[in-house]
């Protein structure tokens, strides 16, 4: 009978926690204090605390536009997400993965290198003859590239769903 019963409460417990995670959804991935998280789960956080957003592109080495992934001082992990807010037909790029869409989430192996880059987009855009200009944010080794389409509001969001991961 003893032994009944403790299945019974192995068993209640287990559907408990199999039932609470059906209803809370699905739980963005968590860190192992060795291993940060990568450019594309970060991006799934974003999905998850900003409802118009969604994982777009998580890139490889191959497939990178800049050519920057894993070369030395550059991010180790990069992935875009786009906001169904910003309608396509306004924007300038609607290629796969356009910052403009949405925006970018870039993982550096530290924070120098993450404030390195941030400081080349921020001087890069502003010699530009054309509007091109975006929104971004650092959170140590992160920076995340947000769509200038936004207003400051709408990233906003995005800054507070960095906050959380």
């Amino acid at each position: 009978m003893a032994v009944l019963r403790w299945l019974l409460a192995v068993l209640l417990v287990i559907g408990t926690a199999a039932c609470s995670s059906l209803i809370d959804g699905p739980r963005p991935p968590t860190a192992d204090a060795s291993r940060p998280l990568t450019a594309e789960q970060i991006v799934a956080v974003l999905a998850a605390k900003v409802p118009t957003a969604s994982p777009s592109v998580a890139y490889t080495a191959l497939t990178d536009p800049n050519q920057l992934l894993g070369t030395p001082d550059s991010y180790t992990s990069k992935a875009t997400f786009t906001d169904s807010r910003i309608d396509p037909a306004q924007a300038n790029d609607t290629e796969l993965g356009s910052i403009e869409l949405g925006g970018s989430v870039e993982v550096f192996a530290d924070d120098a290198d993450a404030r390195a880059r941030k400081d080349y987009l921020d001087e890069t855009f502003s010699q530009l003859p054309i509007e091109v200009s975006e929104q971004s944010y650092l959170r140590g080794p992160v920076l995340l590239r947000i769509s200038r389409r936004l207003s400051a509001t709408e990233a906003a969001e995005y800054e507070a769903a960095l906050g959380s991961t």
